[in-house]
Order: structure tokens, then C-alpha cells, then sequence
């Protein structure tokens, strides 16, 4: 089965896992790493490596990171190179939200790469995005009614 880890700033990654429980139970192989302030960027590191090692059962590892481009990403990406050398296939998704920790929870036993299944997790969280007033209000204009809509 393929290992998730949840990377954020603060308390999010927590909360995701709080929620992920919740849907859930407590899923096998399913990490999280906070960056807390004043931590060091090397022990933050080290702590999403260790973390990326105990999800690692061989069939390789997706971490979710909160923000592109900011210390959990870059933690991440740093260590990609080494898990690569090792062998261990690591895929990093940005842009983290719970649709896409859902699907992908949801088809990590399904035979399916690490790669197909970061790609997944994209378009399950871009299709987790959205804004139903507006297409609610753009049914009403054009005649629906809302028990038409639910």
C-alpha cells in the first residue's frame, strides 16, 4: 500500500488528520509533519524524513505538502534526491486539501503507481474546488428551482 504523509505549517496537518479520522478510523501508513515556530529547518527536515521512512512499505510514499514553494515543500523536495537513490518512490503534491487526501486514501490499495496516484490526487482536489452559490444562483436565473437543484 502506498504511505501518505501530510506536511504543513502549524496545525494543519493535524487537522487534517483529525478529519481524515474522522472519515476514516485511523488509517495504516498515514503520517503527519508540523512546522512549528522556531523550529530549525534541518530538524523539520529530519522530522519529515523519519516520517516518509515509517510509511514506506515498498510501494512508495505521497506527502502533501501545504504550500508551494514554502519550507514544508521545500523539506520535502529536499529530500527527494536521497529517497530516490534509495530506491523509494516519493511523489510531493502541493496545494493540499481534504478531497484530495480523501480519494487518495480512498485508491492507495487499488493497483495503482505512486505516480498515478499523486496525479489523481490533483484532480481530486482541483474538483474539490468550488462555489455553489454562484451555480445555484446561475440555475435560479435560468428557471430551476431550488428543489430542482437538491
Amino acid at each position: 500500500m502506498i504511505g501518505m504523509i501530510v506536511v504543513s505549517h502549524g496545525k494543519m496537518a493535524e487537522g487534517v488528520k483529525d478529519s481524515v479520522e474522522l472519515i476514516f478510523g485511523q488509517p495504516e501508513q498515514f503520517e503527519t509533519s508540523a512546522l512549528v515556530a522556531g523550529q530549525a529547518f534541518e530538524a523539520f527536515k529530519d522530522d519529515v524524513a523519519a516520517k516518509i521512512k515509517a510509511v514506506d512499505t515498498g510501494d512508495g510514499v505521497l506527502a502533501f505538502v501545504d504550500l508551494f514553494g514554502a519550507s514544508p515543500y521545500n523539506a520535502a523536495m529536499k529530500l527527494y534526491p536521497a529517497f530516490k537513490a534509495a530506491d523509494s518512490e516519493v511523489r510531493v503534491v502541493t496545494g493540499l486539501n481534504l478531497p484530495m487526501i480523501i480519494e487518495s486514501l480512498g485508491m492507495r490499495s487499488v493497483e495503482t503507481s505512486v505516480e498515478n496516484l499523486a496525479k489523481q490526487a490533483v484532480l481530486a482536489g482541483r474538483d474539490g474546488i468550488q462555489e455553489p452559490i454562484s451555480d445555484l444562483l446561475e440555475s435560479l436565473d435560468n428557471g430551476v428551482t431550488e428543489d430542482d437543484n437538491y
